[in-house]
């Protein structure tokens, strides 16, 4: 940038000086001390709680999508010469792929449901049915594998549990025998598909993956890895707020004209309530809940690789880095909404911290069982979680009224 030097009257730069005088440090006038004390949580928390998580799942989609490429290249050359490793290393970056997912589940708020992607990529249970039907179709397979294009694939294919499917199963990585024969689920009987189709098909999903995810970065951060601005512009996804502004800018100039946020208390709690809370309650009573009370015993997330009580756990780190200001973060760093709430209300940090503490306790119990979720839904401890991750959720919406309040 171009520096222009430019003579004032002796008028104009007192007046110059007496504006200067009366901002504070930070440019903005008229904030009182809590709320510049609010002002910085924003400015922590965008960088390096969603910019940070939202960077970290667009990188390993892209790795996911030029694994799983080449695995299907490898496959289709010659099955006998892929290596179980080489399907070991794919389930191993999905999983990483999906852990910041899930981390980024406390911040749903914005682009990922402005433009439905949430949704697109990380609905269930999985639709095997129209799964098997799409995959045994030669002229939908054959699209899917020249312009890896899921226009015709049901969206309840599509994401990460359609790409979870073809990786594993009953909690194991899928054996290269297995790619080599037909598929065995029931859906699949008389349709002949091997796993050809269905590299051919994780692949498409993973590019699809990827472009959403790349979308998700690029709405938060306008200064994004310019390839991955690039194939957004590319994939013509939407990726501003109607003011034109990227969702990160907008949050971080709350107050000022034009963004969404009239107030700091406001872009906080939007943090706590929008998100945090948002996704405690998802957890507890639906990703939980929904297979725990009997409601509906087959939704289960994550169910072939027996990962749900993981992915529930992500997602109760995703509020507690949320809570203290940076992705894994384990205590409350200095501008974040937990050491605001330490130095101004005791009371509620000590409560919030308590049933954060205990939420995770709950699901680390649950792990530690051995058993996955998907194989014991309304165990007694599943229930105890339930309860935990509820005791949370209230505790979140207490803070958020008290922070509207200063």
């Amino acid at each position: 940038m171009k520096k222009i030097f430019k003579f004032l009257s002796v008028a104009a730069f007192g007046a110059v000086l007496l504006n200067a005088c009366q901002k504070d440090s930070s440019g903005n006038t008229g904030l009182s001390s809590e709320e510049k004390e609010m002002k910085a949580i924003v400015d922590q928390y965008v960088p390096n709680v969603i910019q940070t998580i939202y960077g970290h799942l667009a990188d390993e989609t892209q790795t996911l999508y030029e694994q799983l490429d080449a695995l299907k290249e490898a496959f289709k050359a010659n099955p006998d010469q892929v290596k179980q490793a080489d399907v070991d290393q794919v389930c191993t970056t999905f999983l990483q792929a999906r852990a910041y997912w899930e981390a980024s589940e406390a911040f749903l708020y914005g682009a990922a449901t402005d433009f439905g992607i949430d949704p697109h990529i990380d609905t269930w249970p999985l639709n095997r049915t129209d799964l098997a039907n799409s995959l045994s179709n030669k002229s939908i397979v054959e699209a899917l594998d020249e312009d890896v294009a899921v226009g015709n694939v049901g969206e309840s294919s599509l994401g990460f549990h359609g790409i979870e499917f073809i990786l594993f199963r009953e909690g194991k990585n899928r054996t290269v025998a297995a790619l080599k024969g037909t598929e065995t689920a029931a859906e699949f009987a008389g349709k002949d598909v091997t796993g050809r189709e269905e590299l051919i098909f994780a692949t498409a999903v993973a590019a699809d993956l990827r472009d959403k995810c790349f979308q998700l970065e690029v709405s938060w951060n306008e200064d994004a890895p310019e390839d991955h601005v690039e194939r957004v512009e590319e994939a013509e996804l939407p990726c501003t707020l109607r003011n034109g502004n990227s969702y990160g800018k907008d949050m971080l100039s709350a107050t000022e004209p034009g963004s969404t946020y009239a107030t700091f208390q406001e872009a906080i709690s939007s943090i706590l309530v929008d998100g945090c809370s948002n996704i405690a309650q998802e957890v507890g009573n639906t990703k939980m809940g929904e297979a725990f009370r009997g409601d509906d015993p087959n939704y289960i997330e994550s169910p072939y690789s027996k990962k749900s009580f993981q992915d529930f756990k992500d997602n109760i780190l995703s509020c507690q880095y949320s809570l203290y200001g940076a992705f894994e973060a384990k205590s409350a760093g200095s501008h974040s909404i937990m050491k605001f709430l330490q130095d101004h209300n005791a009371a509620q940090a000590k409560a919030l911290q308590s049933t954060l503490e205990g939420a995770l306790a709950a699901l680390d119990a649950c792990l530690a069982t051995g058993v996955a979720f998907v194989d014991a839904p309304q165990a007694t401890y599943v229930g105890e979680a339930i309860n935990a991750i509820n005791a949370f959720d209230a505790e979140l919406n207490k803070t958020a009224e008290w922070v509207v309040k200063q």
